[in-house]
């Protein structure tokens, strides 16, 4: 079922992490191909629930679905929903375990059609589910200073004034409205960034595809859902591309686990009242091997982190 050609990001290690067994109910709260899924039933005969909110995925589940019958089922909905999709699903808590691979997938990068890419020409567009605005109409609804923000708090971005300033200019001499077309311009300000590791426009593009589809807003729901549902022995365990994303999971375990040496200072921290409910699995996050970075270059800033439940 799943693509010779593509291999989720630590998959093996995710697997392992999740700890998967016989007769407990699990959830791939990011389907995309269904790498994992189908991982996690070859795994054991347990029974699983995918989520994903790409109604391009949904073809790929129901060959899953075909394949492992009454053990597999699909929501095609955001992961915030978690709640409230179990229970459709005639189940109020999980006893195994939530498995997600946070971000934008390689199916949604191969499409040039989706707009995700720097790499490909295409619409900009971006949103993951189809709906609301696009990225072409983001860029034209918000102003400089708007523009710049964006940039900055989604994309860290050190030359956010400037891409913005050179959009604003630009975008109505010529309509702005493909990816190449928006690469052409942040190449303009980052002319002298050739020589580093990554592309000039990486940055820009994380922060138009992550304030397009509220990705902190709907991971931090997530997480919040995640902890109201795992019973003890069930474990969370999250795959991460971008310190943003990184670093909510970390504080949010952090918290969670009563690991107070990692949470950030700068934050008054509430008076230990309750037992701690959740252990850290791997005390530092997981990285992906040299190997398996040379075969696939978006594995090079993936980090997995894992938790357990160990009380109610």
């Amino acid at each position: 079922m799943m693509n010779k050609q593509h291999i989720p990001v630590m998959m093996i290690k995710a697997i392992q992490a999740l700890n998967v067994r016989d007769n407990l109910d699990y959830i791939d709260a990011t389907f995309g191909r269904g790498g994992y899924s189908q991982a996690i039933l070859d795994q054991a005969k347990c029974n699983l629930l995918s989520i994903d909110k790409d109604l391009h995925v949904k073809k790929y589940a129901k060959q899953l679905e075909k394949k492992y019958k009454k053990r597999f089922s699909f929501f095609n909905s955001n992961f915030t929903e978690l709640e409230s999709i179990i229970k459709k699903n005639k189940k109020s808590y999980i006893n195994g375990g939530i498995v997600a691979d946070l971000g934008v997938s390689s199916m949604q990068l191969d499409d040039p059609n989706r707009g995700f890419s720097f790499n490909k020409d295409g619409p900009l567009d971006m949103r993951m589910s189809g709906v609301g605005i696009t990225a072409q109409e983001l860029i034209y609804s918000l102003n400089e200073k708007e523009l710049s923000k964006v940039l900055w708090d989604y994309g860290e971005e050190t030359k956010s004034r400037a891409i913005a300033k050179l959009i604003v200019k630009e975008r109505n001499k010529e309509l702005l409205d493909t990816t190449f077309k928006l690469v052409k311009i942040i190449k303009k300000v980052k002319k002298n960034d050739y020589k580093k590791r990554i592309h000039p426009a990486t940055k820009s593009f994380q922060a138009l595809r992550i304030a397009i589809n509220q990705e902190l807003k709907s991971l931090e729901g997530f997480l919040k859902a995640s902890e109201k549902i795992l019973l003890p022995g069930a474990r969370l365990v999250l795959i991460t591309f971008h310190s943003l994303e990184d670093r909510i999971v970390k504080l949010f375990f952090n918290k969670i686990t009563g690991n107070k040496s990692n949470l950030n200072r700068h934050v008054p921290q509430e008076k230990e009242t309750k037992k701690i409910k959740f252990k850290i699995i791997n005390k530092k996050p997981i990285l992906p091997d040299l190997e398996e970075v040379k075969k696939n270059k978006r594995a090079r800033s993936a980090k997995l982190r894992a938790i357990e439940r160990v009380i109610v």
